[in-house]
Parts: structure tokens; C-alpha cells; sequence
């Protein structure tokens, strides 16, 4: 018996050796992995999620007043006209680009989402208060003068934000 146990103690010994080994290797394969997984979504994550907030930059852009006007507005157009024409380029723009977010924080989403219905917002509010006969000149100086009296747009407020959200993001 005292043989058994003179020979058992080392041999504990050395399966404990044994199992403290392959433990330190399991953890560093494991940890190496980790990391080459991480570097992996990394590669990959990160170009989507620029994009994404470059898309969303593109979307303010699109959706601000200003912007809008310039690509609709026609000679002659009624008020009626070109509010319906302002509200289908923003519903277009976001329906486009709904998907976006989910790669950008959902404080900068939330950002967009309210850039978005402020701006419908405004145009609303400047076709209630015309004339059923007014032109779309008198539309875009009624949105106009709605910007002016709050010093920036939603979009502009939206978008600097945003872009100061991802700057922080990427430190």
C-alpha cells in the first residue's frame, strides 16, 4: 500500500502538471482565436458602418429643405403640387434608406427619425398657412422663413450631430 502511494503522488503530480498545461494552451489558442474572430468583424463591420453614416448624412442632405427645393421646384408649379412632391422625396428618401440602422447608433437613428418628421413637419405647417391658390414660390418662402426663424434646419442640426456621434465612435 505504502509502495502504491509513494508511486500515485507523483504520478498526480505530473497529470496535474499535465492538465495545468493543456489548460494554459486551451486558453491561449482560445484567446488567439477571439481575437482574429474580432479582427475579422472588424475588417468587415467597420466599412459597412462608415457607409452607413455616410448614407444617413446623404439621406439629411437630400430630405433638407433647401436641397429639395432646388431639385423640385418648376416654374409655375401651385403650392399644392410642390408640398405633395417635398413629402414623397422625403418618404422615398427614408424608405430607401430605412435599413441603415442598423449599423449607426440608435441615438444618431433617433436623430434622423426626428430630422425627418420635423421636416414634414415644416412643410405642413407652411401649406396650412396659404391660400388654396398659392404658388409654389409662396410655399418655399413660407418654408424659408420657417427655417430662418429657428437659425438652422432640422437637417442641419441632425446631421451635426450625427457626424459628431460617429467621430466619437471611431476614438
Amino acid at each position: 500500500m505504502k509502495e502504491i502511494l509513494i508511486l500515485s503522488i507523483p504520478l498526480a503530480g505530473m497529470l496535474f502538471i499535465t492538465y495545468l498545461m493543456l489548460q494554459h494552451f486551451h486558453n491561449k489558442n482560445s484567446s488567439e482565436n477571439n481575437l482574429i474572430n474580432d479582427l475579422e468583424k472588424t475588417k468587415t463591420f467597420f466599412p459597412l458602418k462608415i457607409q452607413a453614416y455616410e448614407r444617413v448624412i446623404l439621406f439629411l442632405e437630400r430630405i433638407d429643405p433647401s436641397n429639395m427645393m432646388i431639385r423640385v421646384h418648376k416654374s409655375g408649379m401651385n403650392a399644392a403640387t410642390l408640398h405633395r412632391e417635398l413629402l414623397k422625396i422625403v418618404r422615398d428618401e427614408y424608405t430607401h434608406n430605412m435599413s441603415q440602422q442598423i449599423y449607426i447608433q440608435p441615438n444618431s437613428w433617433n436623430t434622423l427619425l426626428l430630422a425627418k418628421d420635423e421636416t414634414i413637419q415644416m412643410i405642413n405647417v407652411a401649406i396650412n398657412n396659404l391660400e388654396a391658390d398659392a404658388s409654389g414660390l409662396d410655399l418655399s418662402a413660407k418654408i424659408f422663413e420657417s427655417i430662418a426663424a429657428k437659425k438652422s434646419s432640422p437637417t442641419q442640426k441632425a446631421r451635426n450631430a450625427i457626424v459628431k456621434e460617429f467621430q466619437m465612435s471611431i476614438r
